[in-house]
């Protein structure tokens, strides 16, 4: 769970004309030095050109989740697929609970507020940054054009799943078993535990327990036919996938030190599947995540090699009609939720972002597919902040480069 706090605006990087023995970092490419292939761009053009014709647009960024200008260039990038390409969904990496919920109140007549939207897209995006999108999607949800959706399972604090799902899912239990398991659910969303008693297998035994009384209860005739019965099983579905990751032995220290990351982005997808079977034939899905998630395959990057991420099974089951898209940068500074802001140490020479601005002044280059593909096996940390050597092509299949990366302004929620 996240929430975000407010940082100051941070200052700018020093002037690149500095000797790099002071900077301490390499200068940017120079006059007459070999250029690698990549296009310059001052806007989103060339990218929406690549996506516009695309069933599903996986727009990745660093797992940090905290660059400033990726997240206002995928702002942007949303508006002009969903007014000029006419994508109908956006389906985040948050918890899937809340937007639900906004469906729920959709249908019954209930007005959605930009309040609902920023909680259901969570703290980890409650950045000035990202603000302008909310009312925008606000206004295309209420209009019936765009369909939100949640992948992730996980909850987050300040959320309907927090405060009002527990209630919502025991309306199908009765008498005690109601009470206890409003309790035991209570208990949990708001994290009441304490040193003496913390949280536990047996807490969530108790939990899953409830859940599967709950589940029990809609598979019955009658309440299988209630309102909103198909959306309270898929939150339970999902809450079940979560707390089957929390204390198994199989996620040991002897076990697959991947199995977490790959239950997870197989939990997010089967909410994938679940959401897009939920749309019109023939949708347009822009999917909003961490680039770890979005990426093509992940199995010829060091460290990555035994993950099966969310883009992986969706580029399986739609193939180039899917289309993931990285981001990353030269130099800058990022901030994680919550922690002061850090610098990113300057790209070296061999890397692709240094010989992507090489001969160029622009602040923003945009690489292809076909450009990646030249690149061949190159260091690069569109998947982080450190540097891996991978054929970035097999990974993505276009990949945004700024000359320099700044914080993001986080917002108090």
């Amino acid at each position: 769970m996240s929430v975000a706090f407010s940082f100051r605006r941070p200052n700018l990087l020093l002037p690149i004309v500095c000797l790099s023995i002071c900077m301490g970092v390499a200068f940017l490419p120079a006059a007459g030095q070999s250029a690698g292939p990549a296009t310059e761009t001052k806007d989103t053009d060339p990218i929406v050109h690549a996506l516009c014709g695309k069933s599903v647009a996986l727009l990745g960024e660093s797992p940090v989740h905290g660059f400033g200008k990726t997240l206002e260039f995928k702002v942007e990038l949303v508006r002009r697929l969903i007014d000029e390409c006419h994508y109908n969904a956006l389906f985040v990496e948050s918890g899937t609970y809340d937007y639900i919920n906004i469906q729920k109140k959709l249908k019954s007549g209930q007005d959605v507020t930009d309040s609902m939207i920023s909680a259901a897209i969570g703290g980890l995006w409650a950045t000035k940054e990202v603000q302008p999108l909310i009312p925008f999607l606000r206004e295309k949800v209420k209009a019936g054009t765009v369909t939100l959706g949640g992948l992730d399972d996980q909850l987050e604090m300040g959320t309907y799943a927090q405060r009002e799902m527990p209630s919502d899912l025991v309306q199908y239990l009765q008498g005690d078993e109601r009470s206890r398991c409003l309790a035991t659910l209570q208990k949990h969303m708001l994290w009441q535990y304490t040193d003496d008693a913390p949280y536990g297998p047996p807490d969530k035994a108790k939990i899953v327990g409830c859940l599967d009384r709950i589940e029990a209860r809609l598979s019955q005739e009658g309440e299988s036919k209630a309102p909103w019965a198909e959306e309270d099983r898929a939150m339970i579905d999902g809450l079940k996938r979560n707390f089957a990751r929390e204390f198994p032995e199989k996620f040991a220290k002897s076990a697959d030190p991947d199995v977490t990351f790959n239950e997870r982005d197989r939990s997010m997808y089967l909410n994938f599947r679940w959401l897009l079977s939920r749309l019109p034939s023939h949708s347009k899905v822009i999917v909003w995540a961490a680039t770890v998630h979005t990426a093509k395959d992940l199995s010829g990057v060091s460290e990555f090699d035994g993950r099966l991420p969310l883009g992986s099974y969706i580029r399986r089951d739609f193939k180039d009609r899917a289309f993931t898209l990285g981001f990353s940068a030269y130099s800058g500074s990022y901030a994680f939720v919550g922690q002061p802001v850090r610098q990113l140490s300057a790209a070296p020479d061999t890397s692709l972002e240094w010989r992507s601005f090489a001969n160029r002044d622009s602040d923003t280059v945009y690489i292809s597919l076909k450009q990646l593909r030249k690149f061949g096996s190159v260091g690069a940390r569109p998947l982080g902040t450190s540097f891996k050597t991978a054929r970035w092509d097999d990974v993505l299949d276009g990949l945004v480069v700024f000359r320099e990366e700044r914080a993001p302004q986080y917002l108090h929620r």
